[in-house]
């Protein structure tokens, strides 16, 4: 039996001369919603951009965009393409960018993508040593969510992220290497009526004022799991943000406790911004590593800043087992 369902051949974009014209039409449409806006932005007459996208359609033999009155709306098929082109013109401005930046005498445009809180002292000791040795690579670094930074690097925005694996990830386009679970600690204000007491219970935590990140968030799921686990309802009083600098301010003006990465915690502590308080719990949520595109070109750029993030994480690694080691002597 032969499969007569219909189907995209090999090369289909050429064999229906398929322009950079159609892929900014359909980034300006998803972005403006309009026909005439799209055509405005793009410096062409409305007929023309009708007609691109008529010559798109006919090409892949099906509607794309749904008409809602004078607006006008992808469906399934028009987010598949409307994602790819975002892709494709998000690495023509990478291209734009690093042309630029060599012709300025840069050696490369580097866009590294990173949670907020574990990754923190490794993006310090990537940024300083790529500072010093690699001076003319411009180092970009953004920050977000896990769900955020996946976006960012399927559309090209980053070129790899330090970030947890994300459930709509797709190994087959991306690698991933693990770099451990992240530490967490128990916070407060500086000078908070709990610290230097001692030995914390449930009870205690249960019965104080909490930041904490938003529901449906692992580390969220995971505190309320731990009093609900010992026959104790979640605290009651608590501020939702998943905002780590709303957390810290929110902190220093009031009584209240957080979970929060133990690099920012640390980081804090010798400032005098936070006291960490002991944990009369154990508690971890998933591990974070690296994540790479398989199958997009990698600048020489790129690849300086991935030797320097495996150079900092074995120093890390080594200084901890030296660490380690100290203590059993001890």
């Amino acid at each position: 039996m032969t499969d007569d369902k219909p189907r995209l051949e090999e090369s289909w974009f050429i064999r229906s001369r398929m322009k950079l014209r159609h892929i900014q039409l359909l980034v300006e449409l998803d972005r403006t919603g309009t026909m005439q806006q799209a055509a405005d932005t793009m410096g062409i007459a409305q007929p023309a951009a009708s007609r691109l996208l008529s010559d798109l359609e006919e090409a892949l033999g099906r509607q794309i965009f749904d008409r809602r009155g004078r607006s006008l709306v992808p469906n399934y098929f028009g987010e598949i393409l409307t994602r790819r082109a975002k892709a494709i013109i998000a690495e023509l401005d990478g291209a734009r960018d690093e042309f630029n930046a060599v012709m300025a005498g840069h050696s490369g445009h580097v866009a590294l993508g990173a949670i907020d809180g574990p990754a923190i002292d490794l993006l310090a000791d990537v940024t300083t040593k790529t500072q010093l040795d690699h001076p003319l690579i411009e180092l970009e670094i953004r920050t977000g969510s896990t769900a955020r930074l996946t976006e960012m690097l399927c559309s090209g925005q980053i070129d790899f992220m330090i970030a947890r694996i994300d459930e709509n990830l797709d190994f087959e386009r991306f690698a991933y290497q693990d770099i451990g679970a992240e530490r967490l600690a128990l916070v407060a204000g500086a000078g908070h009526r709990l610290a230097g007491q001692g030995a914390l219970t449930l009870q205690d935590l249960q019965r104080s004022s909490w930041v904490l990140q938003n529901r449906g968030t692992k580390l969220r799921q995971r505190v309320e799991a731990l009093f609900v686990h010992e026959g104790l309802r979640p605290p009651e009083r608590i501020v939702n943000t998943n905002s780590l600098a709303m957390t810290l301010a929110c902190l220093r003006r009031s009584d209240s406790l957080s979970i929060i990465s133990e690099a920012v915690a640390l980081q804090q502590a010798a400032f005098g911004q936070l006291d960490i308080l002991p944990l009369p719990f154990e508690i971890s949520i998933s591990n974070y590593g690296v994540v790479i595109p398989r199958h997009r070109p990698t600048s020489p750029a790129q690849r300086l800043v991935l030797e320097t993030i495996e150079h900092c994480l074995a120093h890390s690694s080594q200084m901890a087992q030296m660490t380690h080691d100290a203590g059993m002597a001890a």
